[in-house]
């Protein structure tokens, strides 16, 4: 049903394309249950360690479990892709996200090492990601991958305005659990679409990162730090400030709505950046996006009231894509520059990611440990102003003004 609606919406606003529409059809609806699958729990995850009663330290220690071995999962991602293909890979990565759900609809009987189970659900979404990233950089067209980037951002986010707010009513009005089994449910969905059409990336490779010019790509590299530790304090941070500063009681309703209420304005625009990012404004959307982005975790500081709260994340959402969207652009180009070493660049991304963000966390569990909470999230506010800055370290020669690659 998914796919039928979302072929017959977005397939006559594909008239450039003569075949292969299919094949991101079957994406974008896959891409939705799973988006909706994730943010019915995803968001809430740390929020609901804390009820249970970890501490903020505790929390730091899911996250460094969740990254100590993430660099080796992007590496072993790699190679599983190369040889199952990124649809079949996926389809594994649902797995093991429903074996990762399992253990958190548990906490509360068994307790699980944190360490464990963060690195059970940080495999799943290694092999997702890199998978989803080798698919649509394979499958998209050239002249109009920012449109069809944009149609993604869109049906994720039709999932992400959904999840929320269900899975924050079922949290907050009977039990969390009830959300995280209804999550799993929608993962297995998620995977089906996939298989209506053949892998569009050749099975049985072998991926080697020997010959990779990692110095001519340094760029990519360097201002992925930035890219990746602004976004942490974005989804993760800032969820948990205000659900345990500002929001008070029915906190997962309330963080639910307001996520659904800031994520229907990226729907609206998410198209619209698209386009002006295959007119060549790719570059000139991302400095002015990072610009706004810096001021705009500056003012979380002073967030106190839930209305405060909810306009921040109704601005950070346009104002993310307006960055994001040129960026992942400009590495999905660079992917494309690299023949033989699609897989190998994406995975090389995926491991400099998590080694900075496993960094980052073991920062904050010491900070969390020895200092006043409050202080901590306002330093993580200002430090995530200065990454997005850093943003612009980026050299995409798909964003540079006068030289189109697509």
């Amino acid at each position: 049903m998914f796919q039928k609606i979302i072929h017959q919406f977005f397939k006559p606003r594909h008239y450039w394309r003569n075949v292969g529409f299919d094949e991101l059809s079957e994406l974008y609806t896959s891409q939705l249950l799973r988006s909706l699958a994730i943010s019915l729990v995803g968001l809430f995850t740390p929020l609901y360690l804390y009820k249970l009663g970890y501490s903020l330290p505790d929390i730091a220690l899911f996250h460094i479990g969740w990254f100590m071995l993430r660099p080796l999962f992007d590496i072993i991602s790699g190679h599983i892709i190369a040889r199952i293909g990124p649809k079949h890979s996926m389809l594994l990565a649902a797995f093991v996200h429903v074996i990762y759900l399992s253990f958190i609809l548990t906490m509360v009987d068994f307790r699980w090492p944190l360490l464990a189970v963060g690195a059970i659900g940080s495999s799943a979404y290694s092999l997702h990601l890199l998978a989803i990233q080798v698919n649509f950089s394979k499958i998209k067209h050239s002249e109009h991958g920012g449109k069809e980037l944009g149609y993604m951002v869109v049906v994720e986010r039709i999932g992400g305005v959904l999840g929320p707010v269900i899975g924050g009513l079922i949290a907050s009005f009977y039990d969390p659990r009830y959300t995280v089994g209804l999550a799993m449910i929608v993962l297995f969905a998620s995977a089906v679409p996939l298989f209506f059409t053949n892998e569009a990336v050749r099975t049985h490779q072998h991926i080697t990162f020997r010959g990779l010019p990692f110095r001519k790509r340094s760029y990519d590299f360097v201002s992925a730090v930035p890219a990746t530790l602004e976004n942490v304090v974005s989804l993760i941070i800032w969820p948990l400030f205000i659900g345990i500063f500002v929001l008070g009681s029915n906190t997962f309703a309330k963080l639910g709505l307001i996520i659904a209420l800031s994520t229907l304005s990226s729907i609206v625009l998410g198209r619209t950046i698209g386009g002006l990012i295959d007119k060549n404004k790719g570059r000139l959307l991302l400095r002015l996006g990072v610009a706004l982005n810096a001021l705009l975790h500056v003012a979380r500081i002073w967030t106190g009231s839930v209305g405060a709260a909810a306009a921040i994340n109704v601005a950070n959402e346009p104002i993310t894509a307006a960055y994001r969207m040129p960026l992942m652009k400009g590495i999905f180009d660079a992917a494309d520059s690299l023949p033989g070493y699609r897989i190998a660049y994406l995975a090389a991304m995926g491991v400099v990611d998590s080694v900075a963000r496993l960094l980052f966390w073991i920062i904050l569990w010491f900070a969390f440990s020895w200092f006043d909470a409050k202080s901590v999230f306002y330093c993580a506010f200002i430090f995530a102003a200065i990454c997005s800055i850093g943003i612009l370290l980026e050299r995409y020669e798909a964003l540079n003004p006068k030289k189109l690659i697509f």
